[in-house]
């Protein structure tokens, strides 16, 4: 009688271990949204070119705000786990997204404006900056923790921007010779940051779900911060644009996030 109950005991307790084990194990989740402008879509004017002969060939745009004409996407905003809220582990991170990227992504100098507008880095990966234009531009970072560095970019060449640690908040990225010229670099410690496509539409895979994460909400042209947001059809009230959420596993559609233009600056 006692063996048996020594057996069954040990049985138990290796199946309570192995139940342990898969029940902590981290789970993964993808997050899509698509961002709208609820209201009336701003007109983009023209930018005064006329100081650099090779601009002046281009038709260049106001880009602070830049909004869909047909579907009102508000394109170039940010959504992201707020790394000061929501600090990740290692065994948070993806597999496949735990190591910083050897790749470099891209800033580039085409039509008199930076391409993209807004760009996101792992801190410690490397900027690429290139000039595809026929004429000289320079690229200032004004970083607030990493380094400022103002590198002049010539006809066909380019430069290495190294980052080393993560920045608390957007960097500007200007050129000096063309006054209009300017775009944002996100650098974090994490992967997770999903920028909006010219329709508006965010994408970000790989999320550890299961756990509560921050988020936060950021556009070059928010009025102090966008706050008060309509999402799959419910208001809400994002404190200081900050919101937090639990994924599932899989699929996260987050639906239509609706901001009405008085979150933005005229």
């Amino acid at each position: 009688m006692k063996k048996y109950l020594v057996i069954a005991t040990a049985a138990f307790v290796g199946f309570g271990f192995g139940f342990s084990d898969k029940a902590q194990a981290q789970k993964w989740g993808d997050l899509t949204m698509t961002v709208v402008l609820d209201g009336d879509a701003p007109v983009a004017t023209e930018v005064n070119a006329n100081a650099d002969p090779f601009c002046t060939k281009n038709k260049i745009l106001t880009e602070n705000l830049v909004v869909n004409p047909k579907t009102k996407g508000i394109a170039n905003l940010v959504f992201m786990i707020d790394g000061r809220k929501t600090k990740l582990e290692t065994k948070q991170l993806h597999p496949d997204l735990q190591k910083i990227p050897e790749t470099k992504p891209v800033l580039d100098n085409l039509k008199c404006m930076f391409i993209p507008r807004v760009l996101a880095v792992r801190a410690g990966q490397s900027i690429l900056v290139t000039n595809s234009d026929e004429t000289g531009h320079n690229a200032k970072f004004s970083f607030f923790e990493n380094d400022e560095v103002n590198p002049m970019i010539p006809v066909n060449g380019s430069k290495d921007v190294l980052t080393k640690i993560e920045e608390k908040a957007p960097t500007k990225v200007e050129c000096s010779i063309h006054g209009w010229m300017s775009a944002y670099v996100i650098v974090a410690n994490h992967p997770y940051v999903g920028i909006s496509d010219a329709y508006g539409k965010i994408s970000i895979p790989k999320l550890p779900a299961g756990v509560e994460l921050d988020f936060r909400i950021w556009h070059e042209s928010q009025d102090k911060s966008i706050e008060e947001v309509t999402l799959a059809g419910k208001s809400q009230s994002w404190k200081k644009g900050s919101v937090k959420m639990t994924l599932k596993e899989g699929a996260n559609d987050l639906g239509t996030l609706l901001i009405k233009p008085d979150r933005f600056k005229k």
